[in-house]
């Protein structure tokens, strides 16, 4: 056998290995099935990815990102927010309406007590691995619902009837640009 078979052999034996952690934490996980084609869709993706693959402080890391830009996102569309707090920004966009307490709450806990911690991974940064899973599982929950709100959506006649159309892309009056994830609900 040489190495390159040695190595594709090995990572068949991981991904056997971590197929049952990795199954599981995909049960305790949502993803919104349909979102706007937006600049941020293809990131929304991937932090359910990192957490079902173990990856937790990329997870947590790429999801209070995610969540400083989707907060930008609606402070553009609905010119509302602090620029450079995110706290205040979704408090405000809450104040004017634009999102729900529900989602305010979600912003804030994926930011936590620790979006400096992790964004500049000072040495307080969690080490062990359960609590990281627990942090990384919280802020994917928290982002799912999020998306959930956002990006509701109707099904009419076969088409899709976003409750806030602002939030989407449209290729032309009558079609939009969307964004479909494996596994969404």
């Amino acid at each position: 056998m040489d190495k390159n078979e040695w190595n594709e052999e090995q990572l068949r034996q991981l991904d056997q290995a971590r197929f049952d952690e990795r199954k599981e934490r995909a049960r305790r996980t949502k993803v919104h099935g349909i979102i706007p084609f937006q600049f941020f869709s293809a990131v929304s993706t991937e932090c359910r990815e990192l957490f079902i693959d173990g990856h937790f402080y990329g997870c947590v890391s790429l999801v209070q990102a995610l969540a400083d830009g989707i907060s930008q996102f609606l402070r553009g569309i609905h010119s509302v927010g602090a620029k450079n707090d995110p706290r205040k920004r979704v408090e405000r966009l809450r104040d004017a309406g634009a999102i729900t307490s529900g989602s305010c709450n979600a912003f804030l806990q994926i930011w936590g007590n620790d979006r400096n911690t992790f964004h500049h991974l000072n040495p307080d940064i969690p080490t062990d691995v359960a609590v990281l899973e627990e942090r990384a599982e919280e802020c994917v929950n928290c982002l799912y619902t999020i998306e959930s709100e956002l990006f509701a959506f109707d099904i009419s006649n076969g088409a899709l009837v976003p409750k806030n159309r602002a939030y989407w892309s449209e290729i032309d009056p009558e079609h939009l640009q969307v964004f479909l994830r494996l596994g969404g609900h």
